[in-house]
C-alpha cells in the first residue's frame, strides 16, 4: 500500500517528468581564433543609413509607403530603435528632404544672374526627376535645414550683383521656384495616373489619344481641336517647354531693369495723391 510520502513522492516525480525547453548549446568553433573568419558583427543603426533606406523607399513606392515600422523593417530594426534619431514621420520626412536639397547644390555659380537662376532650376528639376515625390513634398512644407539654407545662399549669390532690395530678391526668388516646383507638380502627376493604371508609356499615349480625339470630334472646342493633344495632355518636349518658360519668366524680370541693373520705379504704383511709391 502506497504511504503519503510515497504519493508526495509519485507527484514530484511526475512533474519532473514533464518536458522542459531546453537552451540551445553554443558550439565553440574548431582552431585557434587566429585562423577562423572574424565574427560578422550586427550593422550599428546609423542616421544615414535610415534615410538613404527612406528615400529609396519614397523613390521606389512613393512617400506614403514611408513608416517608421516600414523603414525599421527594411534595416531589420526595432521601430523604437528609430526614435532614437527623430520623434515621429514628419521629422523623417523633413531630414529626408534636407538630405536630397543638398543634391540640388551647385559646385559653382555662374556669374552672370539670369544664367545662374537657370542652373539652379535645373539642377533641381534634375533631382525632382529623381526623386518624383520631391517637388509635392516642397510644395507642402517649408525647408528651413542645413542644406536648405545653403540652396537659399547660392540663389542669393545668383543675384548679388543687382541692385535689388530685399522684397524684390524675394519675389524673383518665389516666382523661380514656384514655376520650377510647378512644372515638376505636373509632370508628375501625369506618371502618377499612369501608374495608377497601370499602363505603359505607349498605352498611356494611345489611350489619351484616342480620348482626345473623341472629345475634339465636335466644333464645341475649336482652339484645342487645331492646336493639337499636347496643350491638354502636357504632351510634347518637356525639357523645350521648361526652358522657354523660364527664360520667358527670367525676361519679363530683366525688363523691369535699368541697363546697370538697378530696379525701375514703378510710377503706377503710386498712391493716388501722394509722392509715395
Amino acid at each position: 500500500m502506497a504511504t503519503e510520502s510515497d504519493q508526495g513522492r509519485g507527484k514530484i516525480n511526475s512533474a519532473d517528468s514533464r518536458p522542459t525547453r531546453r537552451r540551445a548549446r553554443h558550439t565553440p568553433a574548431a582552431g585557434p581564433v587566429w585562423t577562423r573568419p572574424a565574427t560578422r558583427k550586427p550593422e550599428r543603426l546609423t542616421l544615414e543609413a535610415i534615410l538613404t533606406t527612406a528615400i529609396g523607399l519614397a523613390d521606389a513606392e512613393g512617400l506614403d509607403a514611408v513608416s517608421i515600422r516600414r523603414v525599421a523593417t527594411e534595416l531589420k530594426a526595432r521601430p523604437m530603435s528609430l526614435y532614437s534619431f527623430f520623434s515621429r514621420k514628419d521629422d523623417l520626412v523633413d531630414l529626408m528632404l534636407d538630405r536630397i536639397m543638398g543634391e540640388m547644390l551647385l559646385d559653382t555659380v555662374p556669374g552672370d544672374w539670369q544664367e545662374a537662376l537657370r542652373a539652379i532650376a535645373r539642377r533641381t528639376r534634375q533631382v525632382g526627376e529623381r526623386h518624383p515625390w520631391l517637388m509635392f513634398a516642397l510644395s507642402q512644407r517649408p525647408s528651413i535645414g542645413p542644406n536648405a539654407a545653403r540652396h537659399a545662399e547660392q540663389s542669393l549669390a545668383a543675384v548679388a550683383s543687382l541692385d535689388l532690395d530685399s522684397a524684390r530678391v524675394r519675389s524673383l526668388l518665389v516666382a523661380v521656384d514656384i514655376y520650377t516646383v510647378g512644372a515638376g507638380t505636373i509632370a508628375l502627376a501625369e506618371r502618377q495616373m499612369q501608374q495608377r493604371d497601370q499602363l505603359t508609356e505607349s498605352q498611356w499615349r494611345a489611350t489619351t489619344e484616342a480620348y482626345f480625339q473623341r472629345l475634339t470630334e465636335t466644333d464645341d472646342l475649336p482652339h484645342l481641336a487645331k492646336l493639337g493633344s499636347p496643350v491638354l495632355l502636357r504632351r510634347g518636349d518637356e525639357d523645350d517647354a521648361f526652358e522657354d518658360g523660364l527664360n520667358w519668366l527670367l525676361a519679363g524680370f530683366a525688363a523691369t531693369l535699368d541697363s546697370d541693373g538697378r530696379s525701375r520705379k514703378r510710377r503706377n504704383l503710386r498712391k493716388p495723391g501722394s509722392g509715395e511709391l
